[in-house]
């Protein structure tokens, strides 16, 4: 009888967290999103996703912050691909961790972190998504963060990932980067319910939430932000609809067709 009651008062416990937290306070200095981030930079016309000509057509559009997906290559440098092998991107079959980051340029047209960073031509901002699914090995976010100090880039940068273990590693790194919790409901393998649910959102120390727009209707997202929860939108290709969002308090959209337009021919 004692163990049962201590088992309910834990889960009534972790169900009141679940449905009070808050995300932490925005960090000095950090970054703001803008209202508009270029999905994967802009490949709509015609550059592949994720690449140096991506990102720099993002800014040609007008485009003030991009987002990103970051691995590690074999060789263990952060390079930027989000596909998990080649196949789709590359026609190989090889997983990224099983190539050299000159071999994922090669034949991928994967820039690294650094290459990234040091490059004028592309948007100052930069949404960078950690694709890991790791508990225990904290490599990535340990290269990457030692390439954003090696830079001093941090007031560029805001982190993601789908890892809660990811983002609370990262703040043991870089406590005053901002760091967005992804979700989405879709139901694949690899999106456990606590994922789908975000039952690690109030142990692991995010700023904000970055969700797949399916998640969330004006209704609900109004009641993030009474919490004090900002929410950013992914994917959002409307534009009445991305106006509506952000009309009710979206911080921002990830997009990969909306934004500045510099030439209206593009």
């Amino acid at each position: 009888m004692f163990f049962l009651v201590v088992v309910l008062i834990i889960a009534a416990f972790l169900i009141y967290r679940h449905f009070t937290w808050r995300s932490l306070p925005w960090p000095q200095g950090a970054l703001m999103p803008p209202s508009y981030q270029g999905h994967r930079g802009y490949w709509k016309g015609g550059a592949q996703e994720n690449t140096m000509a991506s990102f720099e057509a993002a800014k040609a559009r007008g485009l003030k912050m991009v987002e990103m997906d970051v691995r590690l290559s074999k060789d263990l440098v952060p390079v930027v691909f989000h596909d998990a092998d080649l196949k789709r991107l590359a026609g190989r079959g090889k997983f990224v961790s099983e190539c050299t980051a000159a071999e994922l340029r090669e034949w991928a047209k994967a820039p690294t972190l650094e290459e990234v960073l040091l490059s004028a031509d592309i948007p100052k901002y930069l949404n960078v998504e950690l694709k890991t699914n790791s508990i225990f090995d904290g490599r990535l976010e340990e290269k990457v963060s030692a390439v954003i100090k090696k830079h001093e880039a941090e007031k560029r940068i805001l982190f993601s990932s789908f890892n809660p273990l990811s983002l609370w590693r990262l703040s043991r790194h870089l406590p005053q980067v901002p760091r967005a919790l992804l979700a989405t409901l879709e139901e694949e393998p690899e999106n456990k319910i606590y994922l789908r649910q975000m039952w690690l959102a109030p142990y692991v120390k995010v700023h904000v939430l970055h969700l797949d727009y399916h998640y969330v209707d004006i209704k609900s997202l109004q009641k993030w932000k009474n919490r004090k929860i900002p929410v950013s939108l992914w994917t959002v290709n409307d534009a009445d609809l991305a106006k509506q969002y952000l009309d009710a308090g979206a911080l921002s959209i990830i997009s990969d067709s909306l934004g500045a337009v510099v030439d209206s021919s593009r």
